[in-house]
């Protein structure tokens, strides 16, 4: 018996916040297309063999599954099972052929129809590996959504993003050792040559039994995941500092959830309200680059360029690496930190590099920001990513740079110039961070107190 489906999705089952999709194209039997505000799945091919309608949802399930991967990656938004609005299946044909030829994806005016025709030809080439990839994002994204603050499966998502650059660094894995072994021969040819005073046969055999033993010693018995992803990005042109700082951060939260980090400091939680103890509660600042950089590198698997403009932008907020703030604070790097800058080195910099860097270095920041200030006219401060680095350092004993940032805590206060809902929540992200607030908010709160006092 043949059975044949029909699938509709309502678009105002879906966020308001959706552009208009506009689309007609074939998908393993399967036409999609739009109509009256439904995007509809309509089988055209039918599913033969089967006993009943429960054999027939089963093996139509994975069609579904890809399509909607397929579209969620287009339009950025999880598309799912859970938004089919209607389904029925019946054993009678609708008599319409297939027309292969047509391929149309329009999103918000802008035509994707390109894209989509790479993705299918992609999926009919390498099939495992794109659907999984696209799956694996889709499914990521499903569960940032699944509440207001994205939080409840932060963790969840996160390792979902995970996998999807593991699957992306095993593409090029194969390339990448054959690189690491062609750099191992070089050197231990070089070493022959220059210092063994041996004939080329010698060279080569002395090269062929030292290789994998210098590879071992360099490398060790296998390539780090973060080696392999970052030969990716080298790969397709989307690594830099920053971007290879970013990567570090990131496996060290992967391994932090792949071995299941004891959750640290659970007597307090800084906003948004989590109602687990996520692992990543203190990462969660990282699940918007990651999930787009894993977006533009799937794009650059398939052979396609959406995402980057999206990551271009992201990137751009991407903090710079430790090493670069060394070389700011020792003057080895000439940069202006009160305004925009090509490696995004801003008084919030040092702010993060406070909160992790030892003593020795607390006090270089210490008189670094208190130098920086000096050279400024306070009006003219970049307050929204001051407020942070003038808290931390208002139990300074330097007397006039407690004086400057008092200045620059009360006028951000002022003008609500802080990327916090309220003044006070810098107080439990410092908390939630092991950083003792006792003395630091009675001298905020001091100080604020004297201004209203004064008025």
């Amino acid at each position: 018996m043949i059975y044949y489906s029909e699938i509709h999705f309502r678009f105002n089952q879906l966020e308001t916040y959706l552009q208009p999709i506009e689309c007609e194209f074939y998908y393993a039997g399967i036409k999609v297309y739009t109509q009256a505000q439904e995007l509809i799945f309509k089988d055209i091919g039918g599913s033969s063999d089967v006993l009943n309608v429960g054999e027939a949802m089963a093996r139509n399930r994975p069609k579904i599954i890809a399509i909607a991967d397929v579209i969620s990656f287009l339009i950025g938004y999880p598309i799912t099972i859970y938004d089919i609005e209607s389904q029925s299946y019946n054993v009678e044909s609708s008599k319409e052929t297939m027309e292969i030829d047509i391929t149309k994806f329009i999103y918000g005016g802008q035509d994707f129809s390109f894209q989509l025709n790479k993705i299918l030809s992609k999926i009919e080439t390498n099939k495992n590996i794109t659907l999984s990839l696209l799956d694996k994002w889709n499914k990521a994204n499903y569960l940032l959504e699944a509440d207001d603050s994205h939080v409840l499966y932060l963790d969840e998502a996160m390792l979902n993003y995970f996998h999807v650059i593991e699957l992306l660094s095993d593409i090029t894995k194969r390339k990448y050792e054959k690189i690491l072994d062609k750099k191992s021969e070089e050197l231990l040819n070089s070493f022959y040559k220059d210092t063994g005073y041996l004939h080329q046969n010698q060279i080569v055999d002395k090269v062929n039994q030292k290789k994998k033993l210098l590879k071992e010693v360099l490398i060790g018995d296998f390539i780090p995941l973060k080696d392999r992803y970052k030969y990716f990005l080298s790969y397709h042109n989307l690594l830099d500092d920053r971007v290879s700082f970013f990567i570090d951060e990131l496996i060290k939260v992967r391994n932090s959830l792949a071995h299941g980090r004891v959750a640290q400091n659970i007597d307090v939680m800084e906003y948004p309200l989590t109602p687990f103890y996520n692992i990543t509660r203190t990462e969660g600042h990282l699940v918007t680059p990651i999930g787009i950089l894993t977006a533009v590198s799937i794009s650059k698997f398939i052979g396609i360029h959406i995402w980057e403009y999206e990551w271009n932008e992201i990137k751009q907020l991407l903090e710079p690496s430790p090493d670069l703030v060394v070389d700011f604070l020792e003057g080895r790097l000439d940069v202006d930190i009160n305004n925009k800058n090509e490696h995004n080195l801003t008084w919030y910099s040092l702010f993060l590099y406070y909160l992790t860097c030892k003593d020795k270095w607390k006090k270089v920041i210490e008189s670094r920001v208190k130098l920086e200030l000096s050279k400024r006219q306070l009006k003219n401060l970049d307050l929204p990513n001051l407020y942070e680095i003038a808290v931390i350092l208002i139990d300074t004993e330097d007397r006039q740079l407690f004086k400057m940032l008092s200045y620059v805590i009360t006028k951000i206060v002022e003008g609500n110039e802080f990327r916090w809902s309220n003044y006070r929540d810098i107080f439990l992200y410092l908390e939630v961070r092991d950083i003792e607030i006792g003395i630091i908010r009675k001298k905020v709160s001091d100080i604020l107190a004297s201004r209203i006092n004064k008025k």
